[in-house]
């Protein structure tokens, strides 16, 4: 929300409240308008992490695709129009590269099997081990049981042919996902035809039509088969039939979030990655406590600032709510912790903070010696330190200001704060701690992501157990008395808080509630998120000017000759005839900026 500043203290207190209703209605709007922006053109979801030049390369390819006419375009070949809008965007200081592939020549989609009323897509998806010496086995980095994977729905539909295709318009209805009930056997086939195979659970968290993209949580790893039937509902390979409800409901299932904006009312509750539910939030709602419940989403929190003369809100100034952290994450949890929360800024009042994190975070020792002894939940002195360490609260805040919003990373009052581009409405927030054995302490991650914009900002912290609280580590892992050292996180709680200024924010009142909406919420160990698909693409240079489509004349900028990119960006779009293209955009400095 950006405030000018009036000459007189009358007028800037009147302009303010002008502008804090206009933005309001604007938020509001926008809140209502989020299905039609998440069915925006295609583009592709860029990197969070990425230099300066390739973010402005997205920029520049992002603002070309999503101008309405670009399909229109490429579908009727109108390349003069294209190279006139490229000027348009780039600037001057860069001589541009454009090539427009059909996808199906820098692809190649194998080992898919063919079942006749459905097709398997193979995935392997492997966890990540350390070892340590000298522990004799290994330590598990990711989830066994929480697989998040990232797919793009556009590139496989593209490659399946025209009997089966993924469902865009209801994300991944069609969709399920098996393996053989030993997860290392690779052939699916013997595994059906034997009845040894099962049905996974999984969850479509987000699904992206501009891109294509879907993030899906399996509660497995090793060798996945995603199943895309001929229909409008997966096929049962257990009862050899169609399901009954699209995703297989309620083995598969949507957020909270895709509800809202698909209208998929198929939104469950997958305890495999320790999702809170309405039922684990109901301590929170209460009209003095200023959260409540909703039928799509998990709690709307509203917080009242400074009123107006004779005008009050019936909110609290703070709303904040404690949660317990689910069993599963404190007992087994050895390494990594993520929290996921997918939220929307409805209404904002400056100065207003939201705050999302672990509370009392402890790290404790388990130790096994050579004599056979094990002790749990160590609590005594070793290599230097006394257990169990405790790391205090570890936060992240979002606080709207009145010209931007910033992101904070709190590490008990150790603060780490960044400003955003701008203001994130729709967004993921997420917050992760993971062990770091080599470096003998604990890395912490806190991100923000805007699932409108595609942008996202991140802060990172590391907190040293040798330098804070004296750990040995070369100790524990040399002493030739212990044969196995392990490290485990536990929090004690989740805290979800909002507050709001209560006094007036430079002489202006504020004469209604900052809101915001909770769709999702859930917490895992850290995830596994390796993964392969028997998905090939080249993205060679020499290949995609081969199979351009764009005639020779309208490809580049100047013509320099010898085009070498100094950034790059790519985006899948789709026609309205149904095919796809890939777009590829270089961009070379001619002036050395």
């Amino acid at each position: 929300m950006i405030m000018t500043k009036p000459a007189n203290r009358f007028n800037r207190g009147q302009a303010r409240i002008i502008e804090a209703i206009a933005a309001t209605i604007i938020v509001l709007m926008l809140a209502a308008l989020l299905p039609i922006i998440f069915n925006s053109p295609t583009t592709t979801l860029r990197s969070q992490v990425q230099t300066n030049t390739e973010w402005y390369a997205y920029d520049v390819l992002l603002t070309a695709i999503n101008n309405p006419q670009f399909t229109y375009y490429v579908q009727h070949g109108n390349w003069s129009a294209i190279r006139s809008l490229l000027n348009t965007i780039v600037g001057p200081q860069y001589d541009w590269y454009i090539a427009v592939v059909p996808y199906r020549e820098i692809v190649v989609l194998t080992s898919i099997v063919n079942r006749g009323r459905y097709v398997l897509v193979p995935l392997s998806i492997i966890p990540s081990i350390y070892y340590a010496p000298p522990l004799g086995m290994p330590i598990f980095v990711t989830s066994t049981s929480a697989s998040m994977l990232s797919l793009n729905i556009y590139a496989i539909n593209s490659l399946l042919g025209s009997s089966y295709s993924i469902n865009t318009s209801v994300p991944l209805s069609n969709v399920a996902f098996i393996q053989c009930k030993n997860p290392l056997e690779t052939n699916i086939t013997q595994c059906l035809e034997s009845g040894n195979v099962r049905m996974l659970s999984w969850w479509l968290e987000y699904f992206d039509p501009r891109t294509g993209v879907a993030v899906v949580w399996l509660n497995a790893t090793g060798n996945v088969y995603m199943l895309v039937s001929n229909g409008s509902t997966p096929f049962n390979v257990l009862s050899n039939s169609y399901c009954q409800y699209p995703y297989c409901y309620p083995i598969g299932g949507v957020s909270n979030i895709m509800y809202s904006s698909f209208n998929a009312p198929y939104n469950n509750e997958p305890q495999f990655i320790n999702y809170y539910t309405q039922q684990s939030l109901s301590q929170c709602y209460s009209s003095s406590n200023g959260m409540y419940s909703g039928t799509n989403y998990l709690v709307k929190i509203k917080t009242s600032g400074g009123t107006a003369s004779g005008q009050s809100l019936n909110s609290p100034t703070t709303a904040s709510c404690t949660l317990p952290v689910p069993a599963g994450i404190s007992n087994n949890n050895v390494v990594g912790i993520n929290a996921y929360l997918i939220g929307q800024l409805l209404t904002s009042i400056p100065g207003t903070n939201f705050t999302f994190g672990f509370g009392n975070v402890e790290v404790e020792l388990n130790v096994c010696f050579i004599n056979g002894t094990c002790i749990n939940d160590y609590s005594g002195t070793m290599a230097g330190a006394s257990f169990p360490i405790s790391i205090g609260n570890v936060d992240v805040i979002e606080t709207y200001g009145n010209t931007h919003e910033y992101l904070t990373l709190s590490v008990n009052g150790n603060i780490n704060t960044t400003k955003l581009p701008s203001y994130y409405y729709v967004y993921l927030l997420t917050l992760s701690l993971s062990l770091n054995p080599a470096k003998c302490g604990v890395d912490m991650n806190a991100s923000i992501y805007d699932l409108v914009t595609m942008s996202g900002v991140s802060q990172s912290y590391f907190y040293n157990l040798t330098s804070n609280n004296g750990l040995n580590c070369t100790q524990l892992t040399t002493d030739p008395n212990i044969t196995s050292v392990s490290l485990t996180m536990v929090p004690s709680n989740l805290l979800i808080q909002q507050s709001t200024p209560q006094n007036p924010n430079n002489g202006v009142y504020y004469v209604y509630n900052a809101t915001t909406i909770i769709y999702d919420l859930w917490i895992t160990p850290t995830p596994t998120t390796s993964y392969y698909m028997p998905i090939t693409t080249s993205y060679n240079f020499e290949l995609l000017n081969r199979y351009n489509v764009v005639p020779l004349q309208y490809r580049e900028r100047f013509f320099l000759g010898a085009f070498a990119p100094t950034a790059s960006a790519y985006a899948i779009i789709q026609l309205p005839n149904g095919t796809y293209y890939l777009v590829y955009l270089g961009l070379m400095s001619v002036t050395g900026g």
